[in-house]
């Protein structure tokens, strides 16, 4: 329960607090903590909260974890934590001018404002392509942590340590089954988890004594990265140094999981390049994996918490969306993590580059066009045009589900005798892309999607080109794009990890490389 003090809240909600001056305060508030973010700086005072795993009951404790998070995140956000800002009571009123009786009230860590809008969540969420930020994420974060001090102890990060947290998550997820877990998924996860601890026993045991156990962060995922030249990684773990002193692999582990957890497997790929290019003696292929698993357990089990704790239905239900997605993430790295992607279908609107990018990033793969397939069942011509208006000529919604209907039957196929299957179509409805992922996991594929968009007045640069130039076979004009973006439906249907939302404004060179690195 929180027991922050009202007058508190309400003392730093008040822009004329603040002994820099701000126009504004806005107020975020955690399970921990309360966070104020004014014009340049932010002030965050943490909840006299005891849960076990972390303990800020007592104003000596909370100011000792203030000095703490100040101290640690200095080594990867340097700048940026300014220091512990004591809060002082002066006749039942709130200060940050000290004077000679004043007892200290409470205590804020004082930060720079960092710009919102270089978080890498933000930008994955733009479908930005950060082929470049990302691999500055992986060389500052392989040095921070080639040069974090190796854990010379034994209570943390061995055997007895991976044991007790994965039985711990098997427990608190049980209750979920039926619910965000699937009962099948709950018992594979458990054999998984559980069979590769019982035969790699000597491997946690060995990589503490090698020093792979370090003083790391503990809480990298994107939201807590922010790309600036070079990159500021910041919030790590203070409070509970169990969670923060861990494996390597397991640290980045999470960073990795979260990346492809929003589709971007791209992005994970340019991270594992240049981390490991530095530090290449870190590698150990089954124990990253098996991080992977477990932190994918972790979210899903803290969604599942948190979908309890909502009442409102709307906002509990996307919760537990969460969970159900994290805990699919975990299962597909039990299943077919060291499949390719087959087949892979390139959707968006007409002019999204799609078809660019299909055509040229696989040649020796089997490219299915809807726009081929619509003229061979039509019997007209590759090269002839067919401009039509929308749901008329050869675009009438019978044709369109005959279309559709056949892309499905000729991947499935392709895929099935070992051919790398290729499918550029729109996909603008929900029913059309969910029936192809359902039949491809019923027929033991691997499918994955990635959704090219750009800005309306891109897309219809690029259509009014294609026309003039006359050298594509696709028949979508202007009018039949005004059609698609009044009918496109988002593809939040789909588990989110095979998805790569990816906005083709970029080059689309490079958008090409960076596919070729994983598909």
């Amino acid at each position: 329960m929180d027991e922050t003090p009202k007058d508190l809240i309400d003392f730093l909600l008040n822009p004329g607090s603040y002994p820099e001056g701000t126009t504004g305060v806005s107020h975020i508030e955690t399970h921990i903590s309360h966070v104020f973010l004014c014009d340049d700086f932010v002030y965050k005072i943490k909840k006299p909260v005891n849960f076990g795993f972390l303990d800020f009951s007592t104003l000596r404790k909370r100011h000792f974890y203030c000095r703490q998070e100040v101290s640690l995140n200095a080594r990867l956000a340097k700048d940026i934590y300014l220091g512990v800002q004591p809060l002082f009571k002066r006749k039942g009123a709130y200060t940050f001018v000290t004077g000679a009786k004043d007892r200290v009230a409470e205590y804020a860590v004082k930060m720079r404002r960092i710009p919102l809008n270089c978080l890498l969540s933000k930008l994955i969420g733009e479908g930005k392509p950060l082929y470049r930020d990302l691999e500055e994420v992986g060389r500052v974060l392989a040095l921070f942590h080639r040069d974090a001090p190796p854990y010379k102890g034994s209570r943390l990060g061995g055997l007895e340590t991976i044991v007790g947290a994965t039985e711990e998550n098997f427990e608190q997820i049980q209750p979920f089954c039926g619910v965000t877990l699937q009962d099948s998924v709950y018992a594979r996860l458990a054999d998984y988890t559980r069979g590769f601890i019982a035969d790699h026993k000597g491997r946690f045991s060995w990589r503490r004594k090698a020093g792979y156990v370090r003083d790391g962060h503990g809480d990298l995922h994107c939201q807590h990265i922010c790309l600036e030249h070079p990159p500021i990684i910041f919030d790590c773990i203070e409070f509970n140094e169990g969670f923060r002193i861990i494996d390597v692999l397991q640290d980045i582990a999470f960073l990795f999981m979260d990346l492809e957890y929003q589709g971007r497997f791209d992005l994970s790929s340019r991270l594992f390049k240049a981390y490991f290019g530095q530090e290449s003696g870190l590698f150990d292929g089954p124990l990253l994996q098996f991080y992977r698993v477990y932190r994918s357990v972790v979210r899903g089990k803290v969604e599942g918490f948190a979908a309890q704790a909502i009442d409102d239905q709307a906002a509990k239900n996307k919760a537990m969306d969460r969970a159900r997605n994290y805990f699919g993430l975990a299962d597909y790295y039990v299943r077919h993590f060291q499949k390719p992607f087959n087949p892979v279908v390139f959707m968006g609107l007409s002019g999204s580059g799609k078809s660019t990018i299909a055509r040229d990033f696989s040649p020796n793969s089997i490219i299915l066009r809807s726009d081929e397939i619509r003229k061979e069942i039509t019997g007209i011509r590759p090269g002839t045009h067919a401009y039509s208006a929308f749901r008329k000529g050869i675009y009438t919604q019978e044709l369109t589900r005959q279309v559709y209907c056949t892309l499905l039957e000729k991947a499935i196929n392709h895929a099935k005798k070992g051919r790398k299957v290729i499918v550029d179509a729109t996909y603008l409805k929900a029913s059309q892309r969910k029936d192809f992922f359902q039949t491809c996991m019923e027929n033991g594929l691997n499918p994955f999607f990635i959704h090219c968009f750009a800005a309306e007045d891109v897309l219809k640069t690029r259509i009014r080109e294609r026309i003039r130039e006359g050298t594509d076979v696709s028949d979508a004009d202007l009018a039949v794009l005004e059609n698609q973006l009044q009918h496109l439906e988002e593809p939040e249907e789909l588990p989110c990890y095979r998805v790569l939302r990816i906005n083709t404004e970029d080059v689309l060179h490079r958008i090409i490389y960076a596919l070729r690195e994983f598909l």
